[in-house]
């Protein structure tokens, strides 16, 4: 059978597993006995940058020079489990470091986002596909066999999830137009859904695209591809065209998606009925048949459901089936609040039928706003179900909105209350949160009733290629104390609670770390300094971490791992000597008699939370040498600054 489809996830998305819509058209198309080849463009081409890319540019600086030597160490560390995580965050803090320093002109390269110039451009956009510079172009010429295939081809299928893949799928597909001329260009996913009307304005894209087709593929690729019936069933993701060691993770990670669409789909700030056009859920039989699969094939251990939530009778019917198969996995999901989570009976069965990570969207703690998104939570039973989740050892993400519309000062403050009040359910090992402000998106429900909610929309808020609107309130929050109450209670989260300063910030790693946590793998670091720990601690300058003097004396330190710059005042000379080599916290305090007890531990916690400083334990002297030489500390955030010798932190 000739392959007649080649099916390409473009640049860029997050590095750490497959993404599902790859997989899941080459299955799909299987069922009409339609033969494909799918290529992970986003994987190599990372790939790509980490050890092809960086041998076509000079170094510039030390910096540079440090990031170039570090990063096939710091990738190596990311696909294995390590000792412990500061080497972890070290491995993070230098890929994202080093992709920066790579990004040529224009662009911008993180291992969780791409920009080109004004990313919600179509003007930017567009001169940068005429660019002699363009990146994408030069990893065409690179992998151009993987991504045009064989010269069978008569449909390249794009698979794009968000606007930054838009960049590297129009070079791709004006590279393939000048190779394949015959050949159709389909562009599709839940990208297109979204921004559809956005695309359909820009009449240079039909130049470069063929179909440009939003929906769902079991409706639309049957009517491209010429075929007649239409397929809504099962659809089993064929992954064998992937090379499953690729990925930047310490154990493999597949997604898997129960149903299309949201059972719930009523949540009036949401834009996801853009992708699915009605709720179709597989039967679970066939699902735990899928998973069973996989585990023999690929030895996969983790499963991500991609699902926009399981039910609680799906959860509960899919346990018992892994139960019954004797199917052993862990795995992640989205779930709604609902009170069957309250019962710590049903928790401690899910725990033990493989959740590790569960991830809420609470929102907001007031009933008024949970009714006016049409949220169907009752606030009453948050406490609970953390609770619950803390008891069956199960970590949550919990994601909270700031600013929807008539949202009062009161209101805001009740969720941050709330934060606070239930710290310690919330503070567990590899918990997470998300705090967002409210967006107004194209063709969401609230957009249909703008009247009703006091809204009068401006224009598109930053370019044409945009989804999201400029807007004013009748009343409510105004954006200043919108992000306000945002970043207290980001900063709330970061400086007072230790559960997310152990996380990853991504779903994918906080899986894996989560139950690698449980099984023993490795402890936590610790996440606060106290007074009575000086005796049995020890710290050392962060690997990655410069010291120089500035013109007045003061002491300069550059972190090259994370891109920090502090500035330090030259009356704490011993502590820069003393830390240089690593020593005990205690003779390091003794020596800075300028300092007080608290102030040195103040000082010493903002060095440490902000990666300036590692600190270990007395029990890991013998690994000093290795701590001080090749991991990094902890934290990677922006701290309110030490007002008493840290002089500015001058970068971060």
């Amino acid at each position: 059978m000739k392959t007649i489809a080649q099916i390409i996830f473009p640049p860029q998305f997050e590095p750490f597993q497959p993404y599902l819509s790859v997989p899941y058209l080459k299955g799909f198309l299987k069922i009409y006995d339609i033969e494909s080849k799918c290529f992970d463009a986003n994987m190599d081409f990372y790939w790509w940058l980490f050890t092809q890319w960086k041998k076509k540019r000079s170094l510039h600086s030390s910096l540079e020079e440090y990031l170039y030597s570090n990063i096939g160490n710091a990738v190596r560390v990311l696909m294995t489990i390590p000792q412990n995580l500061w080497k972890y965050r070290w491995a993070v803090n230098v890929v994202d470091e080093y992709l920066k320093a790579v990004s040529p002109d224009g662009v911008k390269i993180s291992l969780t986002s791409l920009t080109i110039g004004n990313k919600y451009s179509s003007e930017d956009l567009r001169n940068y596909l005429q660019s002699s510079n363009n990146i994408f172009r030069e990893y065409f010429e690179y992998a151009q066999s993987e991504i045009l295939g064989s010269r069978n081809i008569q449909y390249y299928l794009f698979s794009l999830v968000v606007l930054d893949q838009l960049g590297a799928a129009l070079t791709f597909a004006q590279e393939i137009k000048k190779r394949r001329p015959q050949s159709k260009i389909v562009f599709g996913g839940p990208f297109v859904s979204r921004f559809y009307k956005r695309l359909v304005t820009l009449p240079w894209l039909s130049e470069i695209i063929d179909v440009i087709a939003p929906g769902e593929a079991y409706k639309v690729l049957p009517e491209i591809l010429g075929i007649q019936e239409c397929w809504a069933g099962h659809v089993t993701p064929d992954f064998s065209d992937f090379h499953m060691d690729r990925y930047l993770s310490p154990r493999l990670v597949l997604p898997y998606l129960v149903a299309h669409g949201c059972r719930w789909g009523l949540c009036t700030f949401c834009s996801h009925h853009l992708t699915y056009s009605k709720y179709r859920a597989s039967n679970l039989n066939d699902v735990v048949e899928d998973i069973s699969m996989l585990i023999e094939k690929y030895g996969v251990e983790y499963i991500s459901f991609s699902d926009e939530y399981l039910t609680v009778d799906q959860l509960s019917d899919l346990v018992n089936l892994l139960k019954e198969k004797k199917i052993h996995v862990k795995w992640s999901t989205f779930v709604r609040a609902e009170p069957s989570f309250t019962d710590k009976n049903f928790t401690k069965k899910l725990y033990e039928g493989g959740a590790r990570l569960l991830m809420f969207g609470f929102e907001s703690t007031s009933q008024r706003i949970l009714k006016l998104m049409k949220k169907g939570a009752n606030v009453d039973f948050y406490s609970s179900i953390l609770e619950s989740c803390k008891d069956a050892n199960i970590a949550v993400r919990l994601d909270f909105m700031v600013g929807f519309p008539t949202e009062t000062e009161e209101e805001a403050q009740r969720t941050f209350t709330f934060i606070k009040d239930n710290s310690v359910i919330i503070d567990t090992p590899f918990s997470s949160y998300a705090i967002a402000v409210f967006e107004l998106r194209e063709d969401t429900p609230i957009m249909q009733a703008l009247k009703k909610h006091g809204i009068k929309v401006v224009a598109l808020l930053r370019g044409d290629l945009d989804e999201q609107y400029d807007f004013v309130e009748d009343e409510g929050l105004s954006p200043e104390l919108k992000r306000k109450w945002r970043h207290k209670m980001i900063t709330y989260f970061k400086n007072e609670l230790s559960a997310e300063l152990i996380t990853p910030q991504n779903k994918t790693h906080q899986l894996c770390f989560k139950d690698l946590f449980d099984s023993g793998y490795f402890w936590p670091p610790i996440t606060r300094i106290e007074p009575s720990m000086l005796h049995n601690f020890y710290g050392a300058w962060s690997p990655g971490a410069v010291v120089r003097f500035s013109d007045m004396g003061n002491i300069i330190i550059t972190n090259y791992a994370t891109g920090g710059v502090l500035e330090l005042s030259r009356e704490l000379i011993h502590l820069f000597e003393a830390f240089e080599n690593g020593s005990p916290l205690n003779s390091v305090f003794l020596k800075c008699n300028n300092l007080s007890l608290m102030q040195f531990v103040k000082l010493t916690n903002f060095l440490y939370r902000n990666e300036y400083l590692i600190v270990w334990d007395e029990h890991d002297i013998s690994d000093s040498r290795e701590f001080n030489e090749k991991s990094p500390s902890l934290f990677r955030f922006k701290r309110p600054e030490y007002d008493g010798f840290v002089i500015a932190q001058l970068r971060r």
